[in-house]
């Protein structure tokens, strides 16, 4: 069997997308793996230029299009595929320029006579597409993939047919480059993978499809941590220190459910680089001090360095303190059921 990924990114293999489509591949493979030939097209590296609408493909040269340019090897790989990816992140409510340049491309596989019975008119395919599959996988920018690919959906179904693909769409998608979500993050690849293996018998099943829509992180988390993610600061429009975005970031993380009847304190005391934060664990959220500091709960005193890779799993907490690498004064409960605290909802 052939699989084909066409890789819409304009970031190529650093793409979030792409992180999801290797583990579609990956359970594609653990069912069939030796009959299985895997071919990708990185469309950020080919050279394809604009459509002139010429219709010479149809009137001079059927089937053939008078440009030449790398767009010959994609309409031959397409007919190659027996399953087709289409791997990209949602560009303005839809794909990125440079594919949307290449679908545009894809004009020769049509014929150019009226399809009758398509129910907005149509062109019927130049070759036999009934036995190819495809599947659409996409990450975008926002809490939730439900309700921002409705155009997306619409121009696929126009040259695939409405019920010839499948999808997984993810918002929160930027999570998937953040090492220190990488546990909730990684568990969501394996549902990917559980859905590759599934469609290469027959079907995602409804289980994994609802494993796939369930958010990475409840919206209010996640919008917390997409807009510190900027480094701007909302009342002043200036950039925020690094460490600062740090600490915005982690704070949005804080489970309100962790709260025990009274407000605590956490102070993070960076020594490498002179900045101390508050962060404020409240019944209703986590609120970020810069100045006005409150009576701490608990410090943290550490290199940001230190503490930073602790967060992102290069270090182990653990032992970073048993050699004292950081120190941490008053209460320990914090740092004892830090993920309680702090591993979202």
């Amino acid at each position: 069997m052939n699989v084909l990924v066409i890789n819409g990114s304009p970031k190529g293999k650093n793409s979030n997308t792409y992180k999801l489509t290797m583990a579609f591949v990956e359970g594609l493979k653990s069912k069939n793996e030796e009959s299985l030939l895997i071919e990708e097209l990185q469309v950020n590296q080919l050279e394809i230029k604009p459509c002139l609408g010429c219709f010479s493909c149809w009137k001079n040269t059927p089937g053939k299009c008078v440009i030449e340019d790398d767009m010959k090897i994609v309409l031959e790989k397409l007919l190659w595929a027996d399953i087709t990816l289409w791997s990209f992140p949602l560009f303005y409510f839809n794909v990125p320029g440079k594919l949307k340049m290449l679908i545009d491309r894809m004009l020769p596989m049509a014929l150019p006579f009226m399809e009758s019975d398509a129910e907005s008119g149509g062109h019927p395919s130049r070759y036999d597409m009934s036995k190819k599959r495809y599947v659409l996988i996409s990450t975008c920018g926002f809490y939730t993939a439900k309700g921002n690919y409705d155009s997306v959906i619409s121009m696929f179904g126009h040259f695939l047919g409405k019920d010839n693909f499948e999808t997984i769409f993810c918002g929160q998608g930027e999570l998937f480059r953040v090492p220190e979500l990488k546990d909730r993050t990684n568990e969501y690849l394996s549902f990917v993978k559980n859905a590759g293996a599934e469609y290469l018998e027959e079907k995602i099943s409804d289980d994994t499809r609802k494993q796939l829509e369930t958010l990475l992180f409840p919206r209010e988390i996640f919008e917390s941590m997409a807009d510190a993610s900027w480094g701007i600061d909302e009342r002043t429009g200036k950039k925020m220190d690094e460490t600062l975005v740090f600490i915005k970031q982690m704070a949005a993380l804080y489970n309100k459910n962790s709260y025990q009847g009274q407000e605590k304190v956490l102070e993070m005391d960076f020594t490498d680089v002179d900045k101390k934060y508050q962060v404020l664990l409240k019944e209703d959220g986590s609120e970020v001090l810069t100045e006005n500091f409150k009576e701490a709960t608990i410090k943290i005193i550490t290199p940001f360095t230190v503490w930073s890779d602790i967060a992102s799993g290069k270090l182990n907490g653990g032992e970073a303190l048993m050699k004292q690498m950081y120190r941490v004064e008053g209460d320990y409960d914090i740092i004892m059921r830090w993920n309680d605290y702090f591993g979202g909802n």
